[in-house]
């Protein structure tokens, strides 16, 4: 009744513009599942991908999109656009 589920999972965005993910750096607590909304404000797509985290999904031009990731230990993983690999960003999971 009103607690939070220890499965529900913490809420990151991030932003893909100009090429940058903003924020470049996100923090999530170990242990538990992420789901990430991605904002695309450019006019091509993107493809947020990260082998650490095992995911890959296309975002269009002016879209958005949710990426689920499991529980992770504690550690830095890297993603990036896999259309523009200059694109990088981390999560850091404490």
């Amino acid at each position: 009744m009103g607690a939070v589920r220890a499965d529900e999972p913490v809420m990151l965005t991030l932003t893909i513009k100009d090429h940058q993910f903003v924020p470049a750096e996100v923090q999530a607590p170990a242990g538990k599942p992420i789901a990430f909304t991605i904002k695309n404000l450019g006019s091509i797509a993107s493809e947020f991908e990260s082998g650490a985290l095992h995911v890959e999904k296309v975002i269009p031009p002016g879209g958005e999109a949710i990426v689920h990731v499991r529980p992770l230990e504690p550690g830095r993983y890297n993603f990036f656009d896999d259309f523009h690999r200059q694109t990088q960003g981390f999560l850091v999971v404490q």
